[in-house]
């Protein structure tokens, strides 16, 4: 067998033995994160632990803390002058960024998942 297959079964192999591990220890499978709160939604905006992302228009968002109860204080900037607040949000929570609505859908440790509300 040429190196490239025998490399190849080799990293299979340990992904399935990973896997058997997960499945043994009843943890989750498919990225699920434990300690958070709500669910991830198809299309969500994420804002990651760690920077600034993107979520409308010029308008972006980070994370400053995620508390044991899943309440998020998120920073909200637009760009403009004096275009940054805060706001504090938890899964269901609705609020306005841009003069559109995001729902707040997720809440874990490094991260909060939002859909754009219509």
């Amino acid at each position: 067998m040429s190196r490239t297959v025998v490399s190849r079964m080799v990293v299979v192999a340990a992904a399935v033995i990973a896997v058997s591990g997960c499945q043994a220890a009843g943890l989750p499978l498919g990225g699920a994160d434990e300690g958070c709160a709500g669910s991830d939604q198809e299309g969500a905006v994420h804002v990651l632990q760690g920077g600034t992302y993107p979520i409308v228009g010029d308008v972006r968002a980070g994370i400053n803390t995620v508390g044991d109860d899943h309440v998020a204080t998120l920073t909200l900037m637009d760009g403009g002058p004096g275009g940054s607040h805060t706001v504090k949000v938890k899964v269901g929570d609705l609020f306005i960024a841009a003069d559109r609505g995001f729902q707040v859908v997720e809440v874990c440790p490094s991260r909060v998942s939002l859909i754009l509300k219509s």
